[in-house]
């Protein structure tokens, strides 16, 4: 259990929100795509990154990002997103964590 807590729910979400909402989203919001258009993309290129996922949950964590990704460009800080996907993360490891 430690050892999801500690990478699932803090090394994970660090350095997935500083690649996706913090270098691509901050890249991609700046170009011809603008904010919405890289929280769509970003929320894509999350979600298609977790491999171990049906279809259907990549469905979830594609609309995951698009909150994800409004925080990052509503709060203008990536650290806003990490808090919310390691509390995400969090709540479901305490909750469904003994199914893994």
């Amino acid at each position: 259990m430690l050892v999801w807590l500690i990478g699932g729910c803090i090394a994970g979400p660090v350095t997935e929100e500083f690649i996706v909402r913090g270098f691509l989203f901050r890249g991609w919001s700046e170009s011809s795509l603008g904010p919405i258009g890289a929280i769509f993309l970003t929320s894509a290129v999350w979600a298609l990154y977790h491999t171990q996922y049906d279809w259907f949950g990549r469905a979830i964590i594609f609309a995951f990002g698009l909150v994800l990704g409004h925080l990052r460009w509503t709060s203008k800080s990536t650290w806003t997103t990490v808090v919310a996907h390691s509390a995400c993360n969090t709540f479901i490891l305490f909750t469904l964590g003994r199914y893994i």
